[in-house]
Parts: C-alpha cells; structure tokens; sequence
C-alpha cells in the first residue's frame, strides 16, 4: 500500500531497507536527460556518415580504454551514453532499432500482469476452500455430538447415512487441506520469482535490490562509477492526496515518465511507500546532478488536474554512490537518507554528504 501522509515534519518517515526481503506523452526533450561518464566522448570524427558499425567499434574502445569488461550491461550503458553525442536523425534510427527489441519486455510486463491477476484470484479461491474446510471440521464436529446425545433414538438407516457422510468428508478434508498447501506453496514461488511491479510497470523491490547487490559486486570487481537516485513527491503534492487510489494515479504518472526520460540501462523499480529508485549504471555523482535536474524539470512541464486543483509534478532526490568498500545495503540506506533531506529542506536533490565531492 502506498502510504503518503503528513507528519509533524511534513516528511514521512522511511525505514532503512531490507536485503533479506523476500519490486505514452512523447516528451520533446527526452535526449536531455545525459548521464555522461568520463573519458566517453567519441574519440572519432562523428561529422563523417556514422554507422551501427563505427558507433559499435567506438563503444568497444572506451570500454577497453576505461579497462571495463564488454558485458552486455557495460555494453549498453556505453552505447547510450556515446550514442547522445552523434545528430538526432542517427540516434532517431537506433532507437528505432532498440524499440523493436524493447517488445519482449512488454510482452513480459504483460505476462507477470496475467500472473498477478490469477495470482489474485487464486489467493480469494484459497481462502474459501479454508472456509469450507473449516466447515467440515465443525460437520464431523455435530456428527460425534449427535452420536453421543442421541445414539439410542437415531434410526439405523439415517445413522448409516450420517457415518457415510462422514467418511467422505473426511477423505475430501484430507485431500483439501493437501491442495491448499500446495496451491499456497505454488503461489509463494510464483510471487518470489516476478521482476516487476504489477501498478507501476517497473521492477518491484525484490528485484531492485538485486540488481543494486549485483552493480555493488561488479563496482567492487572492476571499481568503477555507478549510482542510486531515490526519488519521491515531496510533500506540497502528497497533501492533496485524500486516498489510495488518488495517489496510484499519481504515482503511475510518475513512473510513465520516469520510464520515458530514462536509457534501457538505467534500473527503475518501485521500493515501496511512494518511492521509486533508480539505478545509473557507470555514471558518477556529476552525472547524476544533471540526470536530477533534468527529471525535475520535465516533471515541472506535466500538470495534473485532481477535483478542483491544477498540481505541477515536482520531486524530491537523493543521490548516493555505490562504492567498493560500501555494501549494497549502505548505498540504498544513503540515498534514502538523502532523499529525507531533500524532503525536509524542500529542495530538488540532496547528496549524501560523504559523496559530494564531484
């Protein structure tokens, strides 16, 4: 449930997270959004016919040059960041390219959607076969009571009928409750093994947690630069938000428009209590400044209308790093600690203060 209440801060408090836990407005400027790392400027002449092919050759060779393994993640996060300096009508025929691909993760999207309406109803049909396995138990309950008051006045036949009866409630008890738990075992796997969260069309925060534990491996292994955004609304808009479904609305546009002005090798999932993480793949505090301002100031460009009132989308930021000597726990838990401060000081980002040395 998403919780967006006031308090005496006018800031809503947020637990530090748990690893252990088992989550179409085309926007004019969506290129503005540079999350550029060091030494990634094309080393070439790009005013020269660029193609698939040298675009490639230059990835590769700032890959190399930063001693980064070619990884199809390292990969990607290059390819869009060197991508950003060639013209818009190129970056327009390659996006084109990756929009084909990106398909399959729809088809995903959809698939884990189906997953968790059946999961859903699956979970009401469980609940009423424990009804009626609870009115079993209380049949064969009267049975033994109407036994022992009345033995001697029951007539044979009905009595015959009544053990009969109760023999064959007893084997369907037995088979019941078998089938619930394996249904409810089923069900427990089903829920653990999804990426992406149902409301919001991002990856839920079991699996966003994952992806941060890996990019914190991968940091530690090859030592380079990677960061966490915490994002959140601040509090000037969640006082208009009376209601759970009021605040999904918002949320969802939210996430529409994060997932629009972001590159397919940033990880945004929703981490609970109406806030969404973002993970930005080799991209340094500096970067992740402009990537900030530039979120904001799209957000800025999108009203919403709720009953009588006209609200401006803004946001809160925090900004942490994730670090070889710092677990993946400690760089969610800094960015969190960001993001209050940002909430608390009613300004657009905050970075962690042993960060923001970029």
């Amino acid at each position: 449930m998403i919780r967006l209440e006031k308090s005496e801060s006018s800031v809503d408090e947020i637990e530090s997270l748990d690893l252990g836990e088992n989550i179409n407005t085309t926007l004019d400027d969506i290129n503005d959004l540079n999350l550029h790392s060091e030494n990634t400027t094309p080393s070439g002449d790009i005013s020269k016919q660029p193609s698939l092919n040298s675009l490639s050759n230059e990835v590769l060779k700032a890959l190399s040059s930063k001693n980064i393994p070619p990884l199809p993640a390292n990969y990607q996060a290059f390819f869009e960041q060197i991508l950003e300096k060639y013209d818009l009508e190129f970056q327009k025929k390659i996006y084109d390219l990756i929009e084909a691909d990106a398909k399959n993760d729809d088809r995903n999207i959809d698939f884990e959607k189906n997953i968790h309406i059946t999961f859903v109803k699956t979970k009401d049909l469980l609940k009423c076969a424990s009804s009626i396995y609870k009115s079993f138990i209380m049949m064969n309950d009267l049975y033994e009571q109407l036994i022992k008051a009345n033995q001697v006045n029951i007539d044979s036949q009905m009595l015959d009928k009544l053990k009969q009866s109760k023999d064959s409630i007893d084997k369907k008890v037995v088979t019941l409750k078998s089938l619930y738990q394996q249904c409810s075992q089923a069900l427990e796997n089903i829920n653990i093994n999804t990426i992406y969260d149902s409301k919001f069309d991002v990856y839920n925060k079991r699996y966003f947690i994952k992806l941060v534990q890996e990019e914190s491996m991968a940091v530690n292994k090859f030592n380079h630069n990677s960061t966490i955004l915490m994002v959140a609304l601040p509090y000037s808009i969640t006082r208009y938000l009376s209601n759970e479904q009021m605040a999904i609305v918002i949320m969802k546009t939210v996430a529409k428009l994060l997932l629009k002005t972001s590159r397919r090798s940033d990880m945004i999932g929703y981490i609970g209590n109406g806030i969404f993480g973002m993970l930005l793949k080799h991209s340094d505090i500096f970067s992740s400044k402009k990537a900030s301002e530039r979120l904001v100031e799209l957000l800025k460009n999108t009203n919403i209308f709720l009953s009588s009132n006209e609200l401006t989308l803004n946001l809160n930021i925090g900004i942490a790093k994730i670090k070889p000597d710092r677990s993946a726990q400690d760089s969610l838990n800094y960015a969190i600690s960001a993001l209050k401060l940002a909430q608390q000081n009613q300004v657009e980002y905050v970075v962690y203060k042993e960060d923001d040395d970029d």
